[in-house]
């Protein structure tokens, strides 16, 4: 009987050791996870469907910020991002990534109508015509040869 006291002793007495060192050696600091970093989502890809879609445009609307345009520049090195034909994928870089929603032709509408210049037509002073002078005397109109 004293060999199982003994043994139910041993084990309690390894546990509490155990249990005790477990928590007294992180402290209060609970460990932080992160993710693996060679884990990584592919790129989002958006397809050129309509005319005048530009980086800063597409930067606008999938990123939030249009300052990121250069940032889709350097994922997308192949492409001719001035005169992007309906058809062109553009790879927008997941870390980047605000919405997946697609682009819409009101949005790019929208876009382009506030980056024109407003032009204030100048209201024309009409031009004012010489008023013809009244004749003197001395002025006289001449018939025939001189």
């Amino acid at each position: 009987m004293i060999k199982k006291a003994e043994m139910l002793l041993l084990v309690m007495g390894a546990f509490v050791l155990l249990f005790n060192g477990c928590l007294s050696i992180g402290g209060n600091k609970q460990a932080e996870w992160k993710p693996a970093e060679s884990v990584s989502r592919p790129p989002f890809i958006h397809t050129v469907k309509y005319p005048g879609e530009t980086l800063p445009i597409l930067s606008r609307w999938y990123t939030g910020n249009v300052n990121n345009w250069e940032a889709l520049a350097d994922a997308n090195p192949n492409i001719d991002y001035e005169n992007m034909a309906p058809g062109t994928r553009i790879f927008i870089p997941e870390n980047l990534l605000k919405t997946t929603e697609p682009l819409t032709q009101a949005f790019i509408d929208s876009v382009n109508q506030k980056s024109k210049p407003v032009v204030k037509e100048e209201k024309k002073k009409p031009v004012s015509q010489p008023r013809p002078q009244p004749k003197k005397d001395e002025d006289f109109d001449l018939i025939g040869p001189k």
